[in-house]
């Protein structure tokens, strides 16, 4: 993998980086038989938080896709944001879409990376719109999985992985066209769907995982893109079906948690309008006041003191005019 693995010290800061061994399952990703299409890596539990770098001339042609173990813990970072994934998970990084992967300590995964525009070459005809599919993907996808198929997909990477370290054993080459099939076969089947049909009906298994994310993550400041690309979807599919069941955008649902969170604690707490801003992932306080004047149509210390107010005099509580969700 172009020897990007790098170890981060046990505070985890990527200023303190340092090089180490990213995991006992390295092998090398170029092919006696020329220039490498398809690098596999097993990534075993290690003691240290580990950083694969995906923007480097090396590895920037090429996509990645992690298979992320169960209680495994991961976090891609690009353009400016970062997407924290948790295993059993599976995930697409298209070619240039991700800075770099932090790994934490004890975490075990594999790492496929196939070059763009050629790994298509080890692929049959029949998976075709597979790679067609995946191809055209410009966002990361990451998808939660069930263990098992978390296991079989590992299993698939780690044959490759154990191919391309000794490619002049015989079949070495089918075998990792057949390995690779499966892994594309598979993963392109969880992002497009059996059918449309199949689509529609996990309407609300997808909503209620949407939520689940806002709840977890709605400190965080994530994008409509960023818990779209969490669902394994793109932000356009979320926001038509937020829009037709709710009738809210994906990202008025986000602003409502983040407000309902905000005057929570102007109520509750006695930590200042800076410290809440900070708590729900705003850098800049006067932001943060105007984001809440917007919503609820008072500043943040109006709203505490007007509420500081009612609760004296006997009076109930002011309430968001939002609805809560289904």
């Amino acid at each position: 993998m172009d020897r990007s693995g790098e170890s981060l010290d046990i505070s985890g800061q990527s200023g303190q980086l340092r090089r180490g061994v990213a995991g006992a399952g390295r092998a090398p990703s170029v092919p006696a038989a020329g220039p490498a299409v398809i690098g596999a890596e097993v990534i075993a539990t290690h003691y240290e938080a580990r950083r694969w770098s995906l923007s480097s001339r090396a590895a920037r042609p090429f996509i990645h896709l992690l298979c992320l173990h169960a209680g495994g813990v991961a976090e891609v970072v690009g353009a400016g944001n970062a997407i924290a994934l948790s295993g059993p998970a599976i995930v697409w990084l298209p070619a240039g879409s991700a800075e770099h992967l932090d790994v934490a300590a004890g975490t075990s995964a594999e790492l496929l990376q196939l070059k763009s525009g050629a790994w298509h070459r080890y692929l049959p005809p029949s998976a075709e719109p597979a790679y067609l599919a995946l191809e055209a993907a410009s966002g990361i996808l990451a998808l939660p999985v069930a263990p098992d198929l978390a296991t079989t997909v590992s299993r698939s990477i780690a044959a490759i992985t154990a191919e391309i370290a000794t490619p002049a054993r015989s079949g070495a080459a089918s075998i990792m066209s057949a390995e690779l099939t499966l892994c594309a076969l598979r993963f392109w089947r969880l992002f497009a769907g059996d059918s449309e049909s199949e689509e529609e009906g996990s309407s609300a298994e997808i909503l209620s995982r949407f939520r689940r994310l806002v709840e977890e993550r709605y400190h965080q400041q994530l994008r409509v893109a960023d818990y779209a690309a969490l669902l394994g979807m793109t932000p356009d599919r979320l926001h038509a079906l937020c829009s037709r069941e709710l009738k809210r955008s994906p990202s008025a649902l986000i602003q409502q948690r983040i407000v309902r969170e905000a005057a929570t604690r102007l109520e509750a707490s006695s930590a200042t309008v800076k410290q809440i801003a900070f708590a729900l992932g705003f850098k800049d306080t006067a932001y943060f006041s105007r984001f809440f004047s917007k919503h609820t149509g008072e500043a943040p210390g109006a709203w505490r003191r007007r509420v500081a107010a009612r609760v004296r005099s006997g009076r109930a509580r002011p309430t968001l005019n939002f609805a809560d969700w289904p």
